[in-house]
């Protein structure tokens, strides 16, 4: 289901299975400003379900009325008899390896009853202003096999060349090289607020056990000084690690050839330099730390809270100081929470 070398296109499904075979593929392509609705769907993808290059995506229930919205919005010319006729379902995707890929700024919307299954990573953002909102009210869910619910990093797909004798102008046959070394801080990047450029995950009313991890470098780095990761959590709970990090691939460098080891990385938790990550706990939300994790800012409803699993206390060190948890408040600089 693939938009592509078009402009402000609106792509719908309601209702449908959009699967691969042969265990490759993806679901969904999106660029061009689409606007893409899937209404009660069924993915069983391979790969990817969206692969994302700027648009809007919504995953929903197909609901009497959101059908009507999207009939009225588009002109679908459904009758008020086949509306309702029309069975609600949730939508349900099992997809093998992640749920998005970004590789451009868009959104994306989970809502209903959405349940989202993956074999890897559930978001995968490649150093863009990538955003997703999920609502659990409705059910909906989020369950990443590899323990991994957001993943920002630089981009590692192979670099463009420019090719000459056909309808395109360049050609993916360059090579991606995992950097070595330590990243250089910027003078200039604010890791402690969020900015416009910045990824952002916002969850409400949702239990959710995995990891959040940004691991772009910054300090002028593909054209960036940094990137932070903003997340927000309304009464909601989220078990797990939420920290600055640097990725390794299973290869040093990366070519057409080896198109399957884009976006598998491994993570090591580390203090923040240029990778921001900027957490807020809204109204009746939890979050339990389960490892060591390196933030710039945490702000605390006054009903929030930081605890560690059973049988086990989480210290919070500001700026080498340790200091007490207490809702309602906020710390910026350089914080890290410890399990013990």
């Amino acid at each position: 289901m693939s938009v592509d070398g078009g402009s402000k296109c609106t792509l719908t499904a309601i209702n449908s299975t959009i699967a691969n075979t042969g265990g490759e593929g993806y679901g969904s392509y999106a660029i061009g400003n689409v606007a893409e609705h899937f209404l009660g769907c069924t993915f069983d993808v391979g790969d990817y379900a969206l692969i994302h290059w700027g648009a809007s995506a919504h995953y929903g229930d197909s609901t009497a009325e959101a059908v009507a919205n999207l009939n009225d919005l588009l002109k679908l010319g459904l009758t008020a008899a086949e509306l309702k006729k029309l069975p609600e379902r949730p939508t349900v995707i099992r997809a093998g390896r992640f749920m998005v890929l970004w590789y451009a700024a868009g959104s994306v919307t989970i809502d209903g009853g959405t349940r989202v299954c993956t074999g890897k990573t559930a978001f995968m953002c490649k150093a863009v202003a990538g955003s997703v909102t999920v609502d659990g009210s409705g059910g909906a869910s989020i369950t990443a096999g590899n323990g991994v619910i957001f993943q920002l990093m630089d981009t590692d797909r192979p670099s463009s060349v420019a090719v000459s004798g056909k309808p395109w102008k360049t050609e993916t046959i360059g090579t991606y090289t995992e950097p070595t070394g330590s990243p250089t801080k910027s003078s200039t990047w604010d890791t402690t607020t969020a900015q416009a450029t910045d990824a952002r995950a916002s969850f409400t009313d949702i239990s959710l056990a995995g990891d959040f991890y940004n691991a772009v470098w910054g300090g002028g780095t593909a054209n960036l000084q940094g990137q932070n990761l903003v997340l927000t959590f309304d009464h909601s709970a989220v078990e797990g690690v939420i920290s600055a990090t640097t990725v390794k691939h299973r290869v040093s460098t990366i070519t057409s050839a080896e198109y399957r080891q884009i976006s598998e990385v491994t993570n090591t938790p580390g203090a923040v330099v240029n990778n921001g990550v900027i957490v807020t706990l809204g109204s009746g939300s939890t979050w339990t730390v389960t490892g060591t994790s390196y933030i710039s800012a945490l702000t605390l409803a006054s009903d929030a809270t930081v605890q560690a699993p059973s049988g086990k206390t989480v210290t919070l060190v500001v700026d080498g100081t340790e200091t007490a948890i207490k809702p309602g408040n906020s710390y910026t600089g350089a914080l890290t929470l410890t399990v013990v």
